[in-house]
């Protein structure tokens, strides 16, 4: 089966850590000590096919954006936020558990980290149950920051958001 996004995203993402010094090695967290260990048993070549690989997903998504749309809308995550601490569940026995439980919260926007467009997450809702802020992400054109930051006041007038308050628990 052929390695997914996903994971050949996490190939180049580990590699983002080495050749920086840990003053402490001890001091750091179990997921990011993980995250280490499994950067150093990333080959040369797998670490160049994910570049290859995530390089053409970013091309194929931005020339969809040159062709047709100025802005794409996604929800900002796949799930309502978590409570703080949440996405630690499990990582006592598997570090990298912090990692997948945080995969709802970073799916529709990690993708935009690669591509290096323009985007925003505007809280535009919340949860009636948790009183949690409910996020929409907009996305625009490389180079389209203006129409970005335009349409965001825009629904930032229509949508104040600004005296609101979650709940303290």
């Amino acid at each position: 089966m052929a390695p997914s996004y996903a994971n050949r995203f996490t190939t180049v993402w580990n590699i983002g850590g080495s050749g920086i010094p840990l003053v402490d090695p001890d001091r750091v967290e179990p997921h990011d000590r993980a995250l280490r260990a499994a950067a150093r048993s990333i080959d040369s070549w797998s670490y160049a096919e994910g570049v290859r690989k995530t390089q053409q997903l970013s091309r194929s998504i931005v020339e969809g954006f040159l062709a047709g749309f100025d802005l794409l809308v996604t929800p900002t995550m796949a799930c309502l936020p978590p409570f703080v601490g949440a996405c630690r569940a499990g990582t006592d026995d598997d570090p990298l558990a912090a990692l997948r439980n945080s995969y709802p919260m970073g799916v529709f926007t990690s993708v935009f980290n690669v591509t290096g467009q323009p985007a925003v997450s505007l809280p535009v809702h919340h949860d009636d149950a948790t009183g949690l802020p409910v996020g929409v992400q907009i996305v625009a054109a490389p180079w389209r920051d203006d129409l970005l930051l335009q349409v965001s006041r825009t629904l930032e007038l229509a949508h104040p958001w600004t005296d609101r308050r979650p709940p303290v628990s």
